[in-house]
């Protein structure tokens, strides 16, 4: 257990570290500052290795691995590059320990099952092919048709909005302006135009670092569209659509993976060894070791529910390839083979198995198996804790944000009063509101979506019949799909743990079928 923490240790430092080394970059008008493409893909890899950890440590690792080879080659930070050596070398490290340690499962496991009964012990009547169906079956296909249509919705993407931007750099014109405000919550500020058409107009412009007020900056003015302007010595890139690229092909390439383990697995001609399996009623099945009562490891069928073989209790079973957590099978029965749609996911209950028989190995055990029983029950608690309070941290700001995207509302005016910059990350403005039909005013409000200098007036919307509000919503605010992707994260949550437990209730509740209901064979 303890694995996973200082992965997730060493990941936090790595990041860390290329943090604090970044050399200082300066951003002139003859030489400059491009995106970095790189970016986007390391926190698309950071975030897969660090997640994906608890649940596929193989898969996670080799983001990992790749995270470190990025880092190496392309990090401007030295630190960064040490320890993106050092995140390659764990990757490796564990990799290699985690490939040692199911090969001695494996080998654990055949030894320990009835293999001196021999294979007459089970006369295997039909042979048919079970097709894998249910949503186990289904997972892994969509992940990776989805991840392939991200891969190119991302390439279109980056394509259309380089394409259109750099239109955009063509037909522009450079002029002079100064800075006029601090950055605000989207990281923008506020440039004074000096010269020009558009002289004395303030333009907000998206800053990589916060620029010093009053300094005198070069920018980008399209003739043809007002609404554009750029830093020159900053232009804009578009470079994000990169790491969704990544995130998709790594979807992609797990879900080829897991498909073609499925199919290596489906064709074991290795000699099977003789285990005892008992399919549940929530499309599992447990495999159990001979002069054993309790399941070591558990595989995930694909039927879409309550198999023909549930409530029929343990039965023999010719078992094909390496009973070790996160290795893949087939399974033989008397009424055919199982539809084996997943890999072996170990349960840990190493006093079964006789391990550690002495009394410190025993008491090791026991705390492992109360920890682990505690971290399950404790886990659907925490998922419905934590996904209502993001539902109620965004459901609230569903109707406002909504029509703050679509322009909806009273309009009318913010003045800036006040500005808080004493917390982390952006700085708060609050100040007075005043629609402009003289129906509704407000003090003492926040402004989202947009900033301004101390005593100065912005456009602003207000979302509600007349009741005191604690913020006003700059138009044509894009916090609406922020907010969305809150709460499906909420209801993702609350939803997963649901879900479990009413599938176990109906499954507990539906009688089992076929012949293997009355038990045996």
């Amino acid at each position: 257990m303890w694995v996973a923490y200082l992965w997730w240790a060493l990941l936090v430092a790595s990041v860390i570290a290329s943090m604090a080394g970044d050399p200082v970059t300066v951003c002139t008008v003859a030489q400059p500052c491009h995106p970095d493409a790189g970016f986007p893909m390391v926190v698309a890899l950071v975030g897969i290795a660090a997640v994906a950890f608890w649940w596929a440590p193989v898969a996670a690792l080799l983001a990992g691995l790749a995270y470190a080879v990025l880092s190496v080659l392309f990090d401007p930070s030295i630190p960064g590059q040490l320890v993106g050596v050092a995140v390659g070398a764990a990757s490796l490290g564990v990799l290699a320990i985690l490939r040692a340690l199911r090969v001695k499962q494996a080998q654990f496991a055949d030894t320990a099952a009835e293999a001196d009964l021999g294979a007459d012990a089970l006369k295997v009547r039909e042979t048919r092919r079970v097709r894998p169906r249910g949503w186990a079956a289904a997972a892994a296909p969509a992940i990776g048709i989805a991840g392939l249509l991200l891969v190119a919705g991302s390439l279109i993407g980056y394509q259309n909005q380089t394409s259109a931007e750099q239109a955009h750099v063509d037909r522009a014109q450079q002029v002079q302006a100064h800075v006029a405000t601090h950055a605000d919550g989207d990281y923008r500020q506020v440039f004074v135009v000096e010269n020009g058409p558009q002289a004395g107009e303030r333009v907000p412009i998206e800053v990589t670092e916060e620029l010093d007020l009053g300094s005198e900056r070069v920018l980008l003015l399209d003739p043809q569209d007002p609404s554009w302007v750029r830093l020159t010595s900053e232009p804009q890139g578009y470079t994000n659509w990169f790491g969704w690229a990544t995130l998709g092909g790594f979807a992609a390439a797990w879900s080829a993976g897991h498909l073609l383990s499925r199919t290596r697995a489906a064709r074991q001609d290795d000699p099977p060894v003789l285990h005892r399996v008992r399919a549940m009623g929530d499309g599992r099945a447990e495999l159990t070791l001979a002069g054993s009562t309790e399941p070591i490891a558990t595989v995930w069928l694909g039927t879409g529910g309550a198999s023909a073989l549930a409530g029929g209790g343990r039965v023999p079973a010719l078992v094909a390839g390496p009973v070790a957590d996160g290795g893949w099978v087939s399974i033989t029965t008397e009424a055919g083979s199982l539809p084996v749609v997943g890999p072996l996911r170990a349960m840990h209950r190493w006093r079964e198995l006789g391990i550690g028989t002495d009394a410190l190995g025993t008491r090791a055990a026991a705390t492992l198996d109360r920890t682990r029983g505690a971290g399950a029950a404790l886990r659907p608690i925490f998922f419905v804790a934590f996904g209502c309070f993001l539902l109620w941290f965004s459901l609230g700001q569903i109707g406002p944000t909504w029509n703050a995207a679509r322009g909806l509302g009273a309009p009318g005016s913010f003045t800036v009063m006040t500005e808080d910059c004493s917390g982390k990350g952006p700085c708060h403005h609050y100040g007075n509101f005043a629609s402009n039909d003289g129906r509704h005013s407000f003090n003492d409000v926040e402004i989202v979506g947009d900033s301004a200098d101390v005593g100065s007036s912005i456009r602003a919307l207000y979302e509600g019949n007349g009741e005191t509000p604690d913020t006003v919503f700059a138009p044509r605010w894009k916090g609406f799909i922020e907010n969305g992707f809150y709460v499906a994260i909420g209801l993702g949550f609350v939803l997963e743990p649901l879900g479990r437990s009413l599938g176990a209730f109906l499954l507990r509740r539906r009688p089992p079928s076929g012949r293997h209901s009355r038990g045996g064979w």
